[in-house]
């Protein structure tokens, strides 16, 4: 058994999963994310000698609240299996052991194939031309659908003008964005249907093979009787985010006219505000999940809005929230 780079809590739970699930198997274990914020979680990945993908996947959470977010997911995945039994085609995580540990708490999964959508996302120029940008979003579109066809009731409406409150309340900025957030949210209505919502469906957590959605990892947000746009508008809201992550600070941003780049936040401005194909694009995809759940298509901007709301009530960095709550307090005004 070869181990790349964990520390000695992680290290040892992971053996000791791999010994019971793989006995006697040559295996190389490779930590692929280990996070650095108040509750890191490790992400691993386990490979049989000889095999180009892994088999296992394993998440790891050695404090309180990256215990938490382990069990959080495994409850989703087992509230997937049981809507869908195929687990959207088999394109989700199986579950096959949350293991309860004194080092730790650890999901055991079913590694999902494929490549992150990440990874074309920042090759040289992927993000400046339409057409594989158009791909990118037409692969999530299908995947969403599919997603989207396993109804479950609807639950409690999240309240994000709430959660700004409770956050920020006691701030400027913070009473205008919950005010704003809360006519956002009675202008958008609620979904005509319920449905379980991935919660961070972002390119990082899609894997695709061959031009179709072969994975989609990382369910510890998900919800069972959300409302499915919000996985359409955190899609389009995060790969705006960093289309100008390769061009120097003050320069155009190649494909995106008005664009340019170096203030944080640019992106989704430009995708809530400006013209030209890109946001024409992102309003056709948020706009179809608006309209398959009885919404008219021209609320997509809201629903974009609402989408920054819910990150800076959600997010675990604080400064990432703040951030989000201080472009939405500037795309309202």
């Amino acid at each position: 058994m070869t181990v790349v780079a964990m520390g000695p809590a992680v290290g040892t739970l992971v053996r000791d999963i791999v010994h019971d699930h793989l006995p006697g198997r040559q295996t190389r274990i490779v930590v692929i994310a280990m996070s650095r914020d108040a509750n890191p979680k490790a992400i691993v990945m386990v490979f049989v000698e000889g095999a180009p993908s892994p088999l296992l996947a394993l998440k790891v959470g050695v404090t309180q609240g990256a215990c938490r977010s382990v069990d959080a997911e495994a409850g989703a995945l087992r509230a997937l299996a049981e809507v869908d039994p195929t687990m959207v085609h088999h394109t989700a995580p199986r579950v096959l052991e949350l293991r309860d540990d004194p080092l730790g708490t650890a999901l055991v999964m079913v590694a999902c194939p494929g490549v992150p959508m990440a990874i074309d996302y920042h090759r040289w120029r992927h993000t400046s031309r339409p057409d594989p940008v158009r791909r990118d979003f037409s692969r999530a579109d299908r995947w969403l659908r599919q997603l989207a066809r396993r109804s479950v009731p609807s639950g409690d409406p999240l309240g994000w003008a709430d959660g700004i409150r409770a956050r920020f309340g006691s701030e400027v900025a913070g009473r205008r964005a919950a005010t704003a957030t809360q006519s956002i949210e009675g202008e958008l209505g609620r979904p005509d249907r319920g449905a379980l919502v991935h919660g961070d469906f972002w390119c990082g957590n899609i894997l695709h093979t061959a031009g179709v959605v072969s994975g989609v990892v990382d369910w510890e947000h998900a919800v069972v009787g959300g409302d499915p746009v919000r996985d359409r508008v955190r899609f389009a809201l995060s790969y705006s985010l960093y289309l100008d992550r390769h061009t120097r600070a003050g320069s155009p941003v190649p494909g995106h006219a008005g664009l340019r780049a170096g203030r944080w936040g640019a992106g989704i401005g430009y995708a809530v505000q400006g013209q030209g194909w890109y946001p024409e694009l992102i309003a056709d995809f948020v706009g179809d999940g608006l309209e398959a759940t009885g919404r008219t298509r021209d609320l997509w901007r809201a629903a974009m809005l609402s989408g920054l709301a819910e990150i800076a009530v959600r997010s675990d960095h604080d400064g990432f929230a703040r951030a989000h709550l201080e472009l939405l307090g500037e795309l309202v005004a």
